[in-house]
């Protein structure tokens, strides 16, 4: 409908991309940048070890094979000096992810293996806004994918986008989300096997209306990571990952030498944490031959996230400080 076709149109300019499609969920538009590039049974399809289990669920679904990429040892990002191991005659996509805002090698493996037939999506679910002038998060592969979900910094209560450069993968995806129709009004043709991978106008509206308060949002999540940082920065046993210039994190993750105290002692005050989900290669049906994922189990065992997100009171930042440097974190650690 015209809302959804307005929001699309203030996100591609607001992410400087050509080709905006609104999906219902981060995950619907994972499957839709597959199909659109053209993923059948017996792919294979680079994934990092670390990330949300619906990357791989995507794959997955189109009966791909899924490969799991290590990450690398201080970012939970895929390792990219990892990838030419992993790639085969039958590698035909590469996802990244931009865990948490951290930009992934989307633009460097485009440039890489684009040449080869092999697409590069990358998965910028976690990350909107994230990246510099030079590109944002999901505009440097040849599909990016983005979640708007109820947690999200910009959230539609559920919703999705996928964005591209490339006119044809567009107007694939766009007749691909659309049951395979250029029409369903009319469903006088059918080109591609589809979906309904649409976005209604009613989500696209609460979209509209987010993208008003987006600065403010963005601003008071930066002064809850910088809250953090800086209150943290000298207890025992708690330590932050470097961020790159020009990312944008909307959840703040601490790492920590015995994570499971730390829960403990902010679960004895009121204060939930959520730590990062397991690494894919622990799923029985994403085993893998290859023994690569110490480094993803390592930082998976150690990182935690803690209260933050765009409607987080200051005052609750300030009590989580208050708890992690009035406890003896350091006494149980081994």
């Amino acid at each position: 409908g015209p809302i959804l076709a307005e929001f699309e149109r203030q996100i591609s300019e607001l992410l400087e991309v050509a080709y905006v499609l609104g999906t219902p969920s981060g995950s619907a538009a994972l499957v839709l940048a597959l199909m659109g590039i053209g993923i059948v049974p017996g792919d294979e399809v680079i994934i990092p070890d670390l990330t949300f289990v619906a990357t791989a669920n995507a794959a997955c679904m189109l009966g791909a094979k899924v490969i799991l990429a290590p990450t690398e040892k201080e970012r939970p990002i895929l390792d990219l000096d990892a990838v030419d191991a992993l790639i085969t005659e039958r590698t035909k996509a590469i996802i990244t992810v931009d865990l948490n805002g951290r930009i992934a090698w989307s633009k460097e493996l485009k440039g890489k293996y684009g040449k080869k037939g092999i697409y590069v999506i990358d998965d910028a679910c976690q990350a909107f806004m994230s990246g510099s002038e030079e590109g944002k998060a999901g505009t440097l592969a040849d599909v990016g994918c983005f979640s708007f979900g109820i947690t999200k910094l910009l959230t539609t209560a559920n919703g999705g986008m996928v964005v591209t450069k490339n006119k044809e993968l567009y107007e694939r995806m766009r007749i691909i989300k659309t049951q395979g129709m250029r029409s369903i009004f009319e469903g006088d043709a059918y080109y591609y096997p589809g979906f309904n991978f649409k976005l209604p106008d009613i989500l696209a509206s609460i979209g509209l209306g987010q993208l008003e308060r987006l600065d403010r949002k963005m601003e008071h999540v930066n002064k809850i990571e910088e809250m953090y940082r800086e209150e943290l920065q000298h207890v025992k046993g708690i330590h932050f990952i470097t961020n790159k210039e020009n990312e944008f994190h909307y959840e703040t993750d601490i790492v920590c030498e015995n994570r499971d105290l730390v829960r403990k002692v902010l679960y004895a005050n009121g204060i939930m944490s959520r730590p990062l989900g397991m690494p894919l290669h622990t799923a029985p049906y994403l085993k893998q031959e290859k023994n690569l994922y110490q480094t993803s189990s390592k930082l998976q065992g150690k990182l935690l996230y803690l209260p933050c997100g765009p409607d987080q009171p200051l005052e609750n930042v300030q009590k989580v400080v208050q708890v992690l440097k009035t406890n003896n974190l350091v006494r149980s650690y081994t």
